[in-house]
Parts: structure tokens; sequence; C-alpha cells
């Protein structure tokens, strides 16, 4: 089941992203988690939870979390663009991949955008996480802007 994340979930979401992060991390050193930061982890999501501009959702099946999706709404009062979506995370359990949660959780967040009145949903999907970036092509997501770094 899919639903509107509460504060309540601040303390499993946390524990889901530090997953999500650490996933990352292997793929890049630049994603991982500094030293002592999952209580703060858990505090900015706890705040986030009740910002407006924010959206949160939650996958929970057989009385488990399977995943979960946070998305924001960025306005802008110089761009034509006055204001888009940008799902920021979305993180699946390994045991619940490939059985519709991504999706579910993903189309959630449209859906939300939908409701902001919104033209244009981005993601960002890190260059070196095939899987996410196929996820999300599936999806219809194409590209947009290539972000280039140099590590110094």
């Amino acid at each position: 089941m899919i639903r509107s994340a509460r504060r309540e979930d601040a303390a499993p979401v946390a524990a889901l992203w530090r997953d999500l992060l650490a996933a990352h991390a292997a793929l890049d050193p630049a994603f991982a988690l500094q030293a002592g930061a999952g209580r703060a982890l858990e505090r900015e999501l706890a705040r986030a939870l009740g910002d407006s501009g924010a959206g949160f959702w939650v996958a929970e099946l057989d009385g488990g979390y399977a995943g979960f999706c946070s998305a924001r709404l960025d306005r802008s009062a110089h761009a034509r663009e006055s204001c888009r979506v940008e799902i920021t995370e979305i993180w699946v359990t390994p045991d619940r991949r490939r059985s519709g949660v991504g999706t579910a959780l993903a189309e959630a967040a449209l859906a939300w955008a939908r409701e902001q009145g919104v033209a244009r949903v981005e993601v960002r999907v890190a260059a070196r996480n095939a899987e996410g970036g196929a996820f999300w092509r599936a999806l219809g997501f194409g590209t947009f802007v290539d972000v280039l770094d140099r590590r110094l």
C-alpha cells in the first residue's frame, strides 16, 4: 500500500534513506553519509514531512516498509517555467524490487506534481546507477540537462 508519510514514519524512513545512501556510496563515495549524521537525517525528515512544498510517500507491505519516495516543489521568479517538481529520492528495498512498488511510489509523486499544477517533473540519477536510469526511462523520463563534475 502506498500512502502519504506521516511524522511517525521519520525513523523508519530515515533507515531506508541510509540504505539508499549506502547503495549510492558504493557507486561513488561522494554520496556517503557523514559520520554521525543519522540522527540529523531523521530530524530533517521530520521537518520535511510537515512542509507543504514537499511530498513524501511510503510503501507498506506485509507490516513493514518496502520503500519511500520524496519530491519537492521548486518555484522560480525569473524563469519562464515558474515552478517544477523534483522527485528527490526514491528507494525500494532489494527484496521488493521489480514488483511494482517503485512504479507505484513514482506514480504517487507524479499525481502530487499534477495537483501542484506543474508542467514538468525532474529526477536526477547518478551516472553510474544504470538500474535507476533504466527505471526512470521506462516511466518516460529522458535527458534534460547533463551535470558534469570535476574532482579536485
